[in-house]
């Protein structure tokens, strides 16, 4: 008797669930997740294909269920990595472990080719932007020998270093994305323009704020995981700017219908993109900046364009070095190197053809 009660209790449960689910309004994406859902829409088109995703993604519930996971392996068996990913000060640190050497090396290589066979005639330098790993305790968790990187870089790549290293705390990074907020480079860009000799002005901006915001950690922390703000400034210069990309055409600096999406963090230029040159008309200058960057450098630019006629932004991650030449000239340029350890620790991604 028991028995089947147990049994009739399981699956009036299970009813209770599936009837709940079909009342309530499907869900399109899995912040939590970080993916499409299916949906009813799906389930017409192949219901034999699709029902069972679908009953699994639009179980109820679903993300309360996939959070306690997280929760009892942190809070009841004391372990401080769960999902690759460590958790201080309420922020969201993925690890970054352990230092390749190889591929420091290998990041080098590629840029001395590009400085030797490309550049001719303009300032050049890099820059290293740290990882949110950069600001754990080396006696409690697993990061990079930073010192070790850095000592390497500077020894092996042929152009001059700009430290900014030390313009960052961990509060200058967003608490679920790997990304900085975009008002921690108004000091970069003053230390930038000290070598790339102009001068920051007061510059106005309104602050525009997004207070919806999952970053690309955010699934990866579930039950630790908060929405929280992104904040983004513009101005006349951003205003009266074009972004032109290589895949999509001409853009906004700031693609509002991002916003919301799997990858909110894409306002900055529309998101990962090979090739983009940016012209802002109402610069101060006629002067021109080339930066070969990641993801990182797309929150920066849009600060850069009163200083610049013309930003011109190369990911190597999507597009080659010979595709490249084919776009843009490099004479008499002045020409950034930007990248975080990430990419430093990761860069066979590069598409360059070190000789």
């Amino acid at each position: 008797m028991k028995e089947k009660i147990l049994v009739i209790s399981f699956i009036s449960i299970l009813f209770l669930f599936f009837g709940v689910g079909l009342i309530t309004k499907d869900k399109n994406i899995s912040l939590v997740e970080r993916r499409n859902l299916i949906t009813r829409e799906d389930l017409k088109k192949d219901p034999f294909k699709n029902l069972e995703s679908y009953l699994n993604d639009q179980f109820p519930l679903r993300n309360t269920l996939i959070s306690l996971y997280s929760l009892v392996d942190r809070l009841i068996l004391g372990n401080k990595e769960n999902n690759n990913i460590y958790i201080k000060d309420n922020v969201l640190i993925e690890k970054n472990y352990p230092l390749n050497e190889k591929s420091i090396s290998t990041f080098s290589a590629k840029i001395n080719t590009i400085t030797s066979q490309y550049v001719k005639n303009g300032k050049v330098f890099y820059a290293i932007i740290p990882d949110k790993s950069y600001f754990l305790e080396y006696n409690n968790y697993q990061k990079l020998d930073f010192i070790k990187m850095y000592n390497q870089l500077e020894k092996e790549i042929n152009i001059p270093n700009i430290n900014i290293t030390n313009l960052f705390q961990l509060n200058n990074y967003f608490k679920t994305d790997i990304h900085l907020k975009q008002d921690a480079y108004f000091e970069v860009v003053k230390e930038l323009g000290k070598y790339f000799n102009f001068k920051t002005l007061d510059m106005p901006f309104a602050k525009q704020t997004y207070d919806n915001f999952h970053g690309s950690s955010y699934a990866k922390g579930s039950f630790f995981s908060h929405p929280e703000e992104l904040f983004y400034y513009t101005n006349k210069w951003t205003k009266s700017a074009s972004a032109w990309h290589l895949e999509y055409g001409t853009k906004e600096i700031y693609d509002e219908e991002k916003l919301g999406s799997l990858d909110s963090y894409s306002l900055f230029l529309s998101g990962p993109s090979s090739f983009i040159e940016i012209n802002s008309p109402n610069a101060l200058t006629n002067k021109e900046l080339i930066i070969f960057r990641d993801s990182f450098g797309s929150s920066l630019a849009p600060l850069l364009l009163p200083y610049f006629q013309k930003i011109i932004l190369i990911d190597l991650r999507y597009i080659s070095m010979e595709m490249v030449e084919k776009y843009v000239s490099f004479e008499n340029k002045d020409i950034l190197f930007l990248y975080s350890t990430l990419l430093v620790n990761e860069s066979n991604l590069l598409k360059v053809k070190v000789k």
